[in-house]
């Protein structure tokens, strides 16, 4: 875990709020609202914009197109480089957010000979219900749907996952945890490639320093841990 926080939770070099009338708090390096790479039910206020990028080390970052060595196909392999992510999110409404992700394995020329292009990936997010008493706040997530609409091809998503996440927010005594679960699964033809099966996590915050954050992430991939500041 010390080796993971060590290379993972501290090296993303950048992300950057632009927001409208609210405070900042965890954008996930996937582009959406959420903790280190798990995504959950937090929303923005309408009208927010989040523009920004994370650097994903070169032990974490998979391949994201189609080469072949011999007969064996790379797609989806780590290849010793690491990736950049820089992404765009919007929320239309308080219930609604849309993300526009590019992906870009570093050290790799894009040309016919390397058959390289960065990934594009497409996400759009749903509020299904708001946090209540009883209940938690539920958010369907659609991850690089773009092969279901015939604008690309199933091989050329990459980030694929469809997804169901729950948050509720707890409070004891000077600190609160906003702890999230979710499941990823396939969707129709639509592999899940990003994530499949249980994800969440847990954002901690000490109400005397509420914009300072520690995220404890997890999915079938690996656990991250990490932490955040806000403006």
């Amino acid at each position: 875990m010390k080796e993971l926080l060590k290379t993972y939770g501290l090296r993303f070099i950048l992300i950057s709020l632009l927001a409208v009338g609210i405070q900042s708090n965890a954008q996930s390096l996937t582009g959406t609202r959420g903790l280190i790479k798990a995504p959950t039910a937090r929303m923005y206020e309408s009208g927010t914009l989040a523009i920004g990028m994370g650097y994903v080390p070169a032990k974490f970052f998979k391949r994201t197109y189609n080469h072949y060595y011999g007969l064996e196909q790379l797609q989806g392999y780590r290849t010793g480089n690491a990736g950049l992510n820089t992404f765009i999110s919007v929320n239309l409404t308080s219930f609604m957010e849309v993300m526009f992700r590019y992906s870009h394995e570093l050290n790799m020329e894009v040309s016919p000979e390397t058959t390289y292009f960065p990934d594009r990936m497409f996400t759009a997010r749903f509020k299904l219900f708001e946090e209540k008493q009883n209940r938690p706040s539920i958010v369907l997530g659609l991850q690089d749907i773009s092969a279901l609409a015939d604008v690309t091809c199933e091989g050329c998503s990459n980030f694929t996952a469809t997804y169901l996440v729950g948050n509720k927010l707890f409070n004891y005594k000077e600190f609160s945890f906003d702890v999230s679960m979710g499941y990823a699964a396939d969707l129709l033809d639509l592999p899940a490639k990003d994530m499949k099966g249980f994800f969440g996590g847990v954002q901690v915050k000490y109400n005397e320093f509420e914009k300072v954050q520690l995220l404890i992430d997890y999915d079938k991939q690996l656990p991250l841990d990490g932490s955040a500041a806000a403006n």
